[in-house]
């Protein structure tokens, strides 16, 4: 070795020893920088740590938090309540020692939320009608919902259960429920009340129908009985009455002028009577009804009523009306007669006109004048079956038996009654 380098060699060696010695310093420097920032981050977990136990174990609700193995590593001070378990003694213990749960109804156990949070990593509620059976035997009505608890990484640490009593709530909800149950049982006995009365209002309707029905067909026998006595009977007796005054007439120049007076007086009133009585037979059954038909004695009623009532009538009937049957002439007839005296006694109308249209089945009826009109009070009352007056209520039988409809209007000055129903024709050899 040259003297040069033997020169050197102290100072390369103690170039080296002091790299070492920075090296070893810095070393030092950065684990003491790291232990530093280890007992930071040490000091922020636990305190994180704090916040969050001091926070769990403030809110109303239970709360019980569990490691990945599903053994408790929390209670807050509401979960000790319910359950029974202190916290330090319940930490470490599996789930399912400290929280015992099964359903209300059969006491069978209900599923571990905590295990099906850990395997499938979502938030788990439990069952409904759930109770919670602390220690002590205490049972109570839970709610409750578990969710998972991961770390930085998104691994599952944990579980976090929150659960609260709901017994308060179940108790409304039974409470509701049978109250729901009464209200329904109650509702449907008023149902049936109510059907059961509408079925007795249904028959007494149909029977009341009937009546009227009966009543109507009572009335028209009736009628008819009265015609025949009046013009059998009566006609008969002013008949045999006016002979014997024209056998005293014949004689009359044996009388004085007082006696021969009183019996022209008496031959002309017997011949008044006959006529009125007449007239009165024809109205309360006509005869033309029955052996010539509804049109025959319509025109007779109508030609009678202008005379008597001095309102002029037009009545407008098909040429080839042809014959019905009875009982819808004569509820035709019947229709039309009240209608016209309505109108006399009513309207303070001239006039009035009738109109008869058939098509194929369908008949309809209009009766129109063009008096006063019906106030709407009165039209109101028209509109009710029940309301309308013996008159209408008269008209509405006789086509509700036929299945026809009646209908008033009355806008002002006039009114126009329409009846509408099916027919059939009379038989061929009526």
């Amino acid at each position: 070795m040259d003297k040069n380098a033997e020169k050197l060699l102290p100072s390369i060696a103690l170039q080296n020893e002091q790299a070492v010695v920075l090296a070893r310093e810095r070393a030092e420097r950065d684990l003491v920088a790291t232990k530093e920032a280890l007992e930071r981050k040490t000091a922020e977990l636990a305190e994180q740590r704090e916040f969050f136990r001091v926070t769990l174990a403030s809110i109303g609700d239970a709360v019980i938090t569990t490691d990945a193995e599903a053994k408790v590593t929390f209670l807050n001070g509401v979960a000790e309540a319910m359950t029974g378990w202190k916290s330090e003694e319940a930490v470490g213990q599996p789930l399912d020692k400290v929280f015992s749960i099964a359903n209300e109804h059969g006491r069978l156990p209900a599923p571990n939320t905590v295990t099906q949070v850990l395997r499938e990593g979502v938030v788990v509620g439990l069952a409904n009608h759930t109770v919670l059976t602390a220690r002590d035997g205490k049972e109570t009505a839970i709610d409750e919902r578990a969710a998972p608890i991961r770390d930085e990484t998104g691994k599952i640490s944990g579980v976090v259960m929150v659960f609260h009593d709901v017994g308060e709530q179940r108790k409304a909800e039974n409470a509701l429920r049978q109250s729901n149950q009464l209200l329904t049982e109650a509702r449907d006995e008023l149902g049936k009340r109510v059907q059961d009365r509408t079925a007795e209002l249904e028959t007494a309707n149909e029977n009341l129908r009937d009546l009227s029905a009966r009543l109507l067909h009572l009335q028209d026998d009736e009628r008819r009985r009265l015609a025949r006595e009046l013009h059998d009977s009566a006609g008969q007796i002013l008949a045999a009455i006016g002979m014997n005054i024209a056998v005293v007439q014949a004689q009359s120049h044996k009388l004085d002028s007082f006696g021969a007076r009183a019996v022209s007086e008496n031959a002309q009133l017997v011949e008044q009577v006959s006529r009125e009585i007449r007239t009165i037979s024809h109205l309360l059954h006509p005869p033309l009804l029955e052996a010539a038909g509804l049109v025959s004695a319509l025109r007779w009623y109508v030609d009678g009523f202008s005379e008597r009532s001095k309102i002029k009538v037009d009545l407008e009937v098909p040429a080839d009306f042809g014959r019905l049957r009875n009982d819808a002439e004569l509820a035709i007839f019947r229709i039309v007669q009240e209608c016209l005296t309505n109108i006399h006694r009513h309207s303070g109308s001239t006039t009035a006109a009738i109109v008869i249209r058939r098509e194929g089945s369908q008949l309809t009826v209009q009766v129109r004048d063009s008096g006063k009109g019906i106030p709407l009070d009165k039209q109101r009352e028209l509109g009710e079956s029940s309301r309308g007056g013996v008159g209408f209520g008269g008209m509405r039988e006789r086509l509700r038996q036929l299945g026809g409809t009646l209908k008033i209007e009355s806008g002002g000055p006039g009114t126009v009654v329409s009846v509408t129903l099916e027919v059939e024709s009379a038989p061929s050899d009526f």
